[in-house]
């Protein structure tokens, strides 16, 4: 969350490249085929990731007035993650596999059946938890080619990288200062100079100030 209400640490992009002239029908397109999806236990998957509107984290009905603000589209990534309790899941499997062993007469379980009885009961148990829920506003001014993610955490930007470049087949840098060369235009040579450039000291190092002016 953050573009509508709430926290504005956030990390920034410029975006190049040429915005189709159908991009109010492709990008809805792209964004309905790239739309959040619950997790597949089944698949054992424990976590999913995709798009869903900016006001509503379980809406994936993209329609135009949703996502686009004049020259901005704004959506949401979300984040669903199912993390069981380690002490817990420890308990339950000690108390599965000391039932099981005295149902079987044995004095001790093999490993691969300790190992068959904890996937068992992992896949029971991510079956009744409820998964962690997280979303990262995302707004795009396609206008400036500049797009803001409310994210500061780097595995979620990465991800948001792929999934950028996957629904809207343009990559998003990250802005820096050479970045922000690039977008003023500075030619490739002038680029390599200022990468060339010796690091300076802004200001006087700490005492510094107060010696010359004692020297004085």
């Amino acid at each position: 969350m953050g573009a509508l209400a709430g926290t504005i640490t956030m990390t920034c992009y410029y975006v190049q490249g040429e915005i189709p002239k159908d991009f109010k029908t492709s990008y809805l397109d792209a964004l309905r085929k790239n739309a959040f999806t619950e997790i597949d236990l089944e698949l054992e998957h424990d976590e999913s990731m995709g798009w869903v509107t900016i006001h509503d984290p379980f809406n994936v009905d993209f329609e135009l007035n949703d996502v686009l603000w004049g020259s901005y589209l704004m959506v949401a990534l979300r984040h669903d993650t199912i993390r069981l309790p380690a002490a817990a899941v420890k308990l339950h499997v000690r108390k599965a596999v000391a039932d099981a062993t005295k149902k079987s007469g044995k004095e001790k379980l093999s490993k691969s059946e300790v190992e068959e009885i904890k996937d068992r009961l992992e896949k029971q148990l991510k079956k009744k938890a409820l998964p962690n829920i997280k979303t990262f506003d995302m707004v795009w001014n396609m206008e400036r080619g500049v797009v803001w993610l409310w994210s500061t955490n780097k595995k979620v930007n990465e991800q948001f990288i792929d999934f950028f470049q996957e629904t809207f087949g343009l990559v998003p840098s990250e802005k820096n200062p050479y970045a922000q060369m690039e977008q003023l235009g500075f030619t490739e040579e002038l680029l390599e100079k200022v990468l060339d450039l010796e690091p300076a000291a802004m200001s006087a190092p700490p005492g510094e100030s107060r010696r010359r002016r004692r020297s004085a």
